[in-house]
Parts: C-alpha cells; sequence; structure tokens
C-alpha cells in the first residue's frame, strides 16, 4: 500500500482521540517522528503573551515602562490596576507543565540594583528564578525545546545588555539554539541530537554581535492591538509571514483606558483573556501549521500566544499543539521533509 494513503488512514483514525492523548508535559518528544522532521519553523506553538507577569504583587512597584497616566492613578488605584495588568497566574515551570514553549518576555533595571527584573508597567519578579525553572525543565525534559523571546527592554545601557548576554550564555551555555542562515534546516530531530534546548530571541541591535542568539526578524511578532474580538480576528486572518522565518500569531485583546474605564471592576482575565477562549481559539483551531503558500486564507501558524494560558484546563496550549497532526495530511510535505 501507498505510504501516502497509510499515513492519511491513521490520521483519520486518531483525529477523534488526539486532545485525550497529548501528553502536555512531553508533547515535543512525543510528536510522530514525520513532524519532529519538519522545520522547526513550521510547527504549531503555543506560548504565553507577557509571560511573567504572575510576579507582580500588591508590593510591585512601578516600572520604567509605566505610562504616564498610570503613574498618576497609580497610588490611589493599584488593585484595579494590577487586575488589569497580570496576563498569566502560574508560575514559568507549571507554564511548561501544560505545553507552553514560549515565553513573552520584557524587562527593565531598576535604580540602585544590579539585578534585571520582568515587567509590565510594574515590576513583576527577578529573572533568577524563572530562568533557572525554564533550565530545569529543559534539563529534566530532553525532548523539549523552549524559546525565550526578549521583546522589550526598559532602562538599560549597552553594559546592562553585555551583562544580560553573558549570564544568558553561562547559564544555557550549549543548550542554546545558534542562529542559522536557513531556520529550515532546524527541526526538533536535528536539535535533540545536538542537545539544543533553548532558543532566545534578542530584540536589540546587541544581538547582532553573538551568534547564539537569533535576531528579530527571525520571528516577527506583530501587535494586533485591538480590544474587539472582531478587529482581532480580522488581523489574524490577514495578517501574513515570510515564508523562510518563524512567526508569532498573538491571540490577545490589547484593552484601551476607555475599554478599562467601562469595566473598572473587572479584570483583564475576564474580560479579555476569556473572550479570546470562548470565540477566537476555535477559530484558530481551524489554523494550520506548516510553510507559507499562495493560496487564499490565512498564514499557517506558528507561535501562537495567549493571556491566562491556564483557563479551562490548558485547552489553549491542547488547541495549538493539536495543530500539528495537520501536517500528516500534507503528505507532500511531509514526505518532502522526511526524504
Amino acid at each position: 500500500m501507498d505510504m501516502r494513503l497509510i499515513f492519511i488512514i491513521l490520521v483519520i483514525m486518531s483525529e477523534g482521540n488526539l486532545s485525550q492523548t497529548i501528553n502536555l508535559e512531553n508533547w515535543m518528544g512525543e510528536l510522530p517522528e514525520q513532524i519532529k522532521n519538519v522545520p522547526f519553523i513550521y510547527l504549531a506553538i503555543p506560548g504565553s503573551h507577557d509571560s511573567m507577569t504572575y510576579g507582580i504583587t500588591r508590593s510591585s512597584g512601578l516600572a520604567p515602562d509605566a505610562e504616564p497616566v498610570l503613574k498618576r492613578l497609580y497610588p490611589l488605584f493599584k488593585g484595579t490596576i494590577l487586575r488589569w495588568t497580570i496576563t498569566q497566574s502560574i508560575d514559568a515551570y507549571q507554564q511548561l507543565l501544560i505545553g507552553i514553549r514560549y515565553f513573552d518576555l520584557r524587562l527593565a533595571t531598576k535604580t540602585g540594583e544590579e539585578r534585571f527584573y520582568f515587567t509590565h508597567g510594574v515590576y513583576a519578579g527577578e529573572i533568577t528564578e524563572p530562568l533557572h525553572q525554564i533550565k530545569q525543565f529543559a534539563t529534566s525534559h530532553p525532548g523539549e525545546v523552549i524559546i525565550l523571546d526578549l521583546q522589550h527592554f526598559y532602562g538599560f545601557t549597552a553594559d546592562d545588555h553585555q551583562k544580560l548576554m553573558r549570564y544568558l550564555l553561562n547559564l544555557f551555555g550549549h543548550k542554546l539554539v545558534p542562529r542559522e542562515p536557513d531556520l529550515q534546516s532546524i527541526t526538533l530531530n536535528s536539535l535533540q541530537r545536538l542537545g539544543q534546548q533553548i532558543v532566545v530571541v534578542y530584540r536589540h541591535q546587541s544581538v547582532y554581535a553573538s551568534s547564539e542568539f537569533w535576531q528579530p526578524q527571525m520571528l516577527p511578532s506583530p501587535w494586533p492591538q485591538q480590544d474587539s474580538v472582531n478587529g482581532l480576528l480580522e488581523f489574524l486572518y490577514n495578517v501574513k509571514r515570510h515564508p523562510g522565518m518563524g512567526f508569532v500569531h498573538q491571540a490577545v485583546l490589547t484593552p484601551t483606558p476607555a475599554f478599562i474605564l467601562f469595566r473598572w471592576i473587572s479584570t483583564l482575565r475576564e474580560k479579555c483573556a476569556k473572550p479570546v477562549k470562548n470565540e477566537v481559539l476555535p477559530k484558530l483551531g481551524e489554523f494550520s501549521p506548516g510553510p507559507p503558500t499562495h493560496s487564499q486564507g490565512p498564514s499557517p501558524v506558528n507561535v501562537v500566544i495567549a493571556d491566562f494560558v491556564d483557563l479551562d484546563n490548558a485547552i489553549f496550549s491542547k488547541t495549538i499543539i493539536q495543530l500539528n497532526f495537520k501536517l500528516l495530511k500534507n503528505t507532500d510535505f511531509v514526505f518532502h521533509n522526511n526524504g
């Protein structure tokens, strides 16, 4: 029997049980071999938006990225502001356990301190413990690959960048996935053979001096800047990606001051994260991973990020991970990459 026909039969037989059989803690390592030979930038990978905001507490002070209006309102309305600032409720290790493999990181310095902090208008935790959690997980889960996307740097000097990059190099060492001129040559199987598990995207010009980190254009992450489900869906359906690069689809709603004003006593979780889960995530389930084509329809997904990724027993991770099995239906693509 033709091998392509066998693939199709196996996919059809297994589709009904995929959501029950996905082991979120080890999902990459347990993918079919055919998918582990697909370029990494063509896989569907769940990620978290503003990943480290779980570390924000009532004792958190304002950070350098705080908007001017926030500085005026924070002393009087701290509790409300925090409800609209925190976007994740579980720590880095717990996110990894439910299948998250991409972290959206924003960092800031703090006056009078040598250490670096995660931030989202107010300071979250210091970076050491979460990054060590990620290293610990990678060490105990050799089949998993994790993307650390250092998106923004607030209050950083050139020396701060050098210090941070040295820290990352020392912490992750040989586990880092160095940038390659051809990202399509990188697969889960090739990375496992090399013992490489940590992709660091460093979105600052300092990265050009270090080949261990990926440059921003290797993983574009356009901001939808939408506060309505319809606006977000239109953005996700129409945004386009380059065929030889990775991509981040941001499945997040961004509340404006006016949006928050009319929902003052609620939270970002209730008014932004849950509508995305209920109305946007089912539509994302119709998307596919794989290389961009010239056909009509939305661009194939690579990384997809969301707020409060723990909602409904990690339904977000399960939905995005399951998209990878659609690759088995694209037999021409799968056979080409496994040939």
